[in-house]
């Protein structure tokens, strides 16, 4: 135990608990600390491993490479998975997998609007139609308007009716005439988009991947009618396979666990600062009623110590401050046997302020030389304290009226703005 313990927690603990044993009050603090650290780490971990367990079981794809699709009023399925390939090793790819559709009527629309629509979202990645590069959106369907969309292109070859933009050989830019039709019932509309076709820039994985986005699109779907999404085991010649990606929340939930255990390790010697703080400015504001009261009752002619043992009796059955506990610790050692020289020097020790030093090697001085002065050195010392504490109080009260100096100033900024705003725009409408 001693090789770890800091010097300043075993005095600290020892100021705030007098009387007690020291070594069994920082084995306790210490025991205590590590016990509520590991039970904050152990419950990260605990909460950890049942996040994985219950994320292994909550399984998406089925044993045969399948996917269950939403109802006809579910919500499209995004499956963040992992396609494994022995060329490209894992990839990382989103499976989008839409509901369960309808066959009947679609909703009204305006073909202008969904024109206007298409103009923003057929670009895709690309900057614009003028600089195309990858596969351009072509979507088949605008929900908010009910209208369908089927698309021809003047370069299949080029660009396919579901955007696939096929550019691995082309050598120098081409201009694509894609035809858009707006479907509504009986009613149809037709518009055109021209866009300009650019070789690519594509590593080979890159062009793994948006295959594999195709692939995965198509199948999607040539498969809508369907209850099930199979997904495909071949992209061009490389055979794939494909497993949900790894829930990392326990790792998360791990990791906050051990992070609060260590905050609540280095927060318990902060709530020890705060105790020894509160306690020093516990024993200060309770010097100058103390030496005062010292003062008046050696005035009547009672002692030193009889005096500090009256002052101890007639303020014990009230609050215990730390100030009353010291004294008590002082009677008791007294009261025992021992030297008042003794009892007073540990007394100005355990206390550990100036004031309460100065106290005491006053009395050590007096029990020495006798008590001739003493009256008269306690009340100089009780006129010092008092004047102490007011300058002290009078610090307080300036430090607290800096701290409501930003508070009054934004109250300011709000009472002027809340007067200029109208003035200013009364100003505008005269």
């Amino acid at each position: 135990m001693k090789s770890y313990v800091n010097p300043l927690v075993r005095e600290k603990l020892k100021g705030l608990y007098p009387g007690k044993e020291e070594k069994r009050l920082v084995e306790e603090y210490y025991k205590r600390k590590i016990k509520l650290s590991l039970l904050t780490a152990g419950a990260g971990l605990l909460l950890g491993t049942v996040s994985f367990i219950g994320g292994r079981g909550n399984k998406i794809f089925s044993e045969h490479g399948e996917i269950l699709r939403e109802a006809y009023d579910g919500n499209k399925l995004e499956i963040p998975a992992v396609a494994h390939s022995k060329q490209f090793g894992d990839v990382d790819i989103d499976i989008v997998v839409d509901q369960r559709t309808y066959n009947g009527e679609e909703r009204e629309e305006a073909f202008e609007k969904t024109q206007k629509w298409l103009k923003q979202v057929m670009p895709g990645t690309n900057e614009s139609l003028s600089c195309v590069r990858e596969d351009l959106v072509l979507p088949d369907y605008y929900e908010e308007c009910g209208i369908d969309i089927c698309y021809g292109s003047s370069h299949y070859d080029l660009i396919n009716e579901n955007g696939r933009v096929r550019n691995e050989n082309l050598k120098e830019e081409t201009i694509v005439i894609i035809k858009a039709e707006l479907i509504y019932g009986d009613y149809s509309r037709s518009c055109t988009f021209e866009a300009k076709v650019y070789p690519p820039i594509l590593t080979e994985e890159e062009k793994f991947q948006r295959d594999l986005t195709q692939v995965l699109s198509d199948e999607n779907q040539r498969q809508r009618q369907e209850e099930t999404f199979r997904l495909p085991d071949r992209i061009g010649n490389e055979k794939v396979s494909f497993s949900e990606k790894g829930d990392k929340t326990f790792l998360y939930i791990v990791f906050m666990g051990f992070l609060a255990a260590a905050l609540l390790y280095r927060g318990m010697d902060s709530d020890l600062d705060k105790l020894w703080a509160k306690r020093k400015k516990e024993l200060l504001f309770s010097y100058p009623e103390f030496i005062g009261k010292l003062a008046l009752l050696t005035g009547a002619g009672m002692n030193a110590t009889g005096a500090i043992k009256r002052i101890y009796h007639n303020g014990k059955n009230g609050k215990m401050n730390p100030l009353y506990q010291e004294l008590g610790i002082f009677v008791r050692g007294l009261d025992n046997g021992m030297l008042e020289e003794q009892a007073l020097e540990g007394l100005g020790k355990r206390c550990g302020l100036p004031q309460y030093r100065k106290f005491c090697s006053l009395l050590s001085v007096n029990l020495k030389k006798g008590s001739i002065n003493l009256k008269k050195l306690l009340e100089q010392e009780a006129e010092n304290a008092f004047a102490d504490h007011q300058n002290h109080m009078k610090k307080l009260g300036e430090e607290a009226g800096t701290k409501l100096l930003l508070p009054m100033i934004l109250m300011l900024a709000v009472v002027l703005v809340i007067i200029m705003v109208p003035a200013f725009f009364t100003y505008q409408i005269s």
